[in-house]
């Protein structure tokens, strides 16, 4: 990966003898022998640019960098991706955007520190610093732009919005960080990541299943404009009425139906439904997938439990499913923000499960749940990003012109092997992209749905 390149280039300038590293850490940087005035006022003006995403960490979610990989669904294999400008800018874009390599997750003062960096490493390996900082301060100026245009509702939003008070505190994990995936984790959708893809767009996803192979999960906001009596009326299987009347769901055919995912098993509705609820203790065939939490198990007995109150199950059509190295590339990219419960995470006087069950069955439209979910997870400033109808236009624009200018410096694109230090046999130029070249799930979707 060319993330490591100006640091290794680094080490090999600094051989014994040499005082290159010497000179870059121990000079005042507005002190440094040789440094001319237009180099001086090109990094004045861009820590400006840095210190003020540093202080409105919202202006940085727009500063889109452009990552070393993506994942190819249909190959099922990564992609390396060469990019025509500096690695010294996509160093810094890197640093900045909190170690992802696409989608920003801002934290404090990591702009000014990455652009610091940059100057060192540019200075020091000999690079034309006013290029690089040229080039640098577009990508600030395009994404304080951006919200700029659009992010007056966003800026003006309260701390806590009506319907999205935090349940449960999560804790959110680095784009990087290696921790293992477990089932009960969430994965919350970058403000722009999916914007050509709306089942995942602003999505709150719940993962279930988490084994070597593969790992599925549920959209958990995504509600459907019919109930489970409606879609088992419209469904052409005559065996699922059948499947119905003989579990007996009562009440739950009332139900609001949401969507699962794109992936669909199977041409029946019992096969293509999941039923998440709060009923499992001791019921067979029911998995506990968060604290308080169960998925599937007889729905007969379900409906049983839940006679009188049907707001602890949820079903859902469909489910989302990643092979482990496109999930892994995906959160390096930050497509998605994962996030764990707190064994204390619940406020003063409520139980973590009590937390969960309201974080996975409260809320039930996309933008609030997801805004909460945010919020839940420590990310406020993603949370209180701009989305609305009109708003979504511009952003998608903003999407487009980002992909076309990174495509114009574009000079390659090579096949992966498992082991992305080797490059297999060279691909073809990619296209112009229109969103994300790699879809969510698409690696089983096309075998199941």
């Amino acid at each position: 990966s060319f993330r490591l390149l100006p640091w290794t280039l680094l080490r090999a300038r600094s051989a014994p003898g040499s005082c290159t590293v010497a000179r870059a850490s121990n000079c005042r940087r507005f002190g440094t022998p040789g440094m001319m005035g237009r180099e001086r006022t090109a990094f004045r003006q861009l820590l400006r640019l840095s210190r003020a995403a540093d202080r409105e960490p919202m202006r940085s979610v727009a500063l889109l960098g452009r990552p070393p990989r993506r994942y190819d669904p249909r190959q099922g294999r990564p992609m390396a991706v060469k990019y025509g400008g500096s690695p010294f800018v996509e160093d810094a874009v890197f640093e900045a955007c909190g170690g992802s390599t696409e989608f920003p997750q801002p934290r404090p003062r990591l702009a000014a520190r990455a652009v610091r960096r940059h100057f060192d490493r540019a200075r020091t390996m000999g690079f034309p610093y006013l290029q690089e900082a040229a080039s640098l301060a577009r990508r600030f100026e395009a994404a304080r732009n951006l919200v700029g245009e659009v992010g007056t509702p966003g800026l003006s939003l309260p701390d806590v919005l009506p319907g999205c008070e935090v349940p449960v505190t999560l804790q959110s994990f680095r784009p990087t960080e290696n921790s293992q995936l477990a089932c009960g984790d969430f994965l919350l959708t970058h403000p722009l990541s999916c914007l050509f893809e709306s089942v995942f767009d602003q999505a709150v996803v719940l993962l279930d299943r988490v084994d070597a192979a593969q790992i599925d999960g549920v959209v958990l906001n995504k509600p459907l404009d019919v109930t489970l009596g409606v879609m088992l009326e419209r469904w052409p299987n005559e065996r699922d009425k059948e499947w119905a009347a003989a579990l007996g769901p009562g009440a739950l055919l009332e139900s609001r139906l949401y969507r699962g995912g794109p992936i669909i098993e199977g041409r029946s509705l019992g096969e293509s439904l999941r039923w998440l609820h709060v009923h499992g203790e001791g019921l067979a065939g029911a998995r506990e997938v968060a604290p308080g939490l169960f998925l599937g198990g007889e729905l007969g007995a379900v409906a049983t439990r839940a006679a009188e109150d049907t707001s602890g199950v949820r079903f859902f059509l469909g489910f989302a499913g990643w092979t482990r190295l496109q999930l892994r590339i995906e959160l390096e990219c930050g497509v998605w923000v994962r996030a764990r419960v707190k064994a204390d995470a619940a406020p003063t006087g409520a139980s973590a499960s009590g937390g969960v069950q309201a974080m996975c069955l409260g809320a039930a439209e996309r933008g609030p749940a997801w805004r909460m979910a945010m919020r839940s997870a420590g990310m406020s400033d993603m949370a209180r990003f701009p989305r609305a109808p009109g708003v979504d236009r511009r952003l998608r624009g903003y999407m487009e012109r980002m992909r076309q200018e990174a495509d114009t410096e574009d000079t390659s694109e090579s096949c992966l092997s498992g082991d992305t230090s080797k490059f297999a046999a060279p691909a073809q130029a990619s296209e112009p992209r229109a969103g994300r070249t790699s879809v969510v799930g698409a690696s089983r979707r096309g075998q199941k749905q």
